[in-house]
């Protein structure tokens, strides 16, 4: 599992582009991998936070050599790569822009914020780098990596979680269970520090308000006025005040921490975390106190396997999402897993049972979705039996073929 290489739809994109790039997302989505293995580049420079710089393919000394060093390989219509450029002073990523448009210069950092400064009307950068926003492994990428070493439902369970490419190289064979117990309860610390970096990066302090709403988002507490309620009961805020909290949650999507996801005929959003490890983490935490004491793979299993079958059903659905090129929208009335739209147009619906099924399930999904048009999809681990109606029954084998 070590040496699996997932094969991004996203360097075809990126490589599609002409002209100088801001490559920019949040900590460890893989951006540093994907410039290295799958763009090509002539000079490669990291600049470290102490503003020391590791380069490969050429020689910078000193800071102050820095514009012209780099200046010179664009000048000869090179390719130079500089990550974590955000680190560096401001008027020497100034000073570069004189050479523009020669060579190809792509900058790739972790703070979205500075990415937003980037494109402020007085920012002496706008015009000169096209964004390219990086996230989590697309599903279609990661679920057909994963099927060429392990049987269709290991990978869909797999490939729900290592959407966070950092869990990728970590995976030593076990089943998934075992796995995500170690990485959200036994070394919960290495989520932990992810989300210290993230907010880092962004120059935040993760206060006791930030760390409140994660936790209630990654238990499934997703309606802000719940959220609100929550929070003022436990004097975390001092107004139960929604815009206030709305704020907070917008910050955590601005860092690409959590996602809204459309309320099917509304103009609300079901908010969650959007890293699956993360969401596991504080759902566990709010349940067992896993960072307060040792909590054994036996005492948490049946909450684990719950939370997995969980976080599969939202993989199919964004994997679904990919497959019809829409829009994925959750229903509550009536309770639909997810519907995919493209212009407001209806392409599908769906509903996942990741486990047995029968026809009465099937038939209760008919009933829920008989009104909607588009494609009535129905997906579960095993087929059992594939035929209701005008009822499109997948199996974890099924979705190979699909993708």
């Amino acid at each position: 599992m070590r040496y699996l290489t997932v094969v991004r739809d996203e360097v075809e994109e990126i490589n599609s582009i002409k002209g100088w790039i801001l490559l920019y997302g949040r900590r460890k989505v893989g951006k540093t991998f994907l410039l290295k293995n799958f763009v090509n580049w002539d000079a490669y420079i990291t600049v470290r936070r102490d503003l020391s710089l590791r380069t490969e393919n050429v020689e910078i000394q000193k800071m102050e050599d820095f514009t012209n060093k780099v200046g010179n390989l664009l000048e000869k219509d090179y390719v130079v790569v500089i990550d974590e450029f955000q680190r560096l002073p401001e008027h020497i990523l100034e000073d570069l822009t004189s050479f523009y448009p020669k060579g190809r210069l792509i900058l790739s950092g972790s703070s979205l914020g500075i990415v937003r400064k980037f494109f402020e009307p007085k920012s002496p950068l706008l015009g000169f780098f096209t964004p390219y926003k990086l996230s989590l492994i697309r599903p279609v990428n990661i679920f057909s990596t994963l099927v060429k070493s392990y049987d269709p439902v290991k990978s869909l369970e797999l490939a729900s979680y290592m959407r966070d490419p950092w869990l990728i190289p970590l995976y030593n064979g076990e089943d998934i269970v075992s796995f995500i117990y170690r990485y959200s309860c036994k070394y919960w610390q290495t989520v932990k520090a992810l989300i210290g970096e993230v907010f880092f990066e962004e120059e935040r302090t993760l206060t006791r308000t930030y760390e409140a709403i994660l936790s209630l988002l990654g238990s499934r507490v997703w309606k802000v006025k719940d959220i609100v309620g929550i929070l003022y009961a436990k004097e975390i805020i001092k107004e139960p005040s929604s815009s206030y909290v709305s704020g907070f949650i917008k910050n955590l999507m601005d860092m690409d921490l959590v996602e809204g996801i459309k309320l099917f005929k509304t103009r609300r959003k079901y908010y969650r975390l959007k890293s699956p490890i993360m969401e596991t983490f504080y759902y566990l935490e709010s349940k067992y106190d896993v960072s307060e004491r040792e909590v054994s793979l036996d005492e948490v299993k049946p909450t684990l396997e719950n939370i997995i079958r969980l976080e599969v059903e939202d993989f199919i659905a964004d994997l679904f999402a990919c497959y019809f090129k829409g829009r994925r929208e959750y229903s509550l009335d009536p309770e639909i897993d997810f519907i995919i739209t493209l212009r407001n147009k209806i392409l599908a619906v769906g509903e996942v049972k990741w486990g047995k099924y029968s026809k009465q399930d099937l038939r209760k999904f008919y009933i829920k979705t008989e009104n909607l048009p588009g494609s009535k999809i129905f997906i579960t681990k095993e087929k059992e039996q594939d035929f209701y109606k005008d009822i499109q029954v997948y199996d974890a084998q099924d979705l190979i073929k699909l993708i």
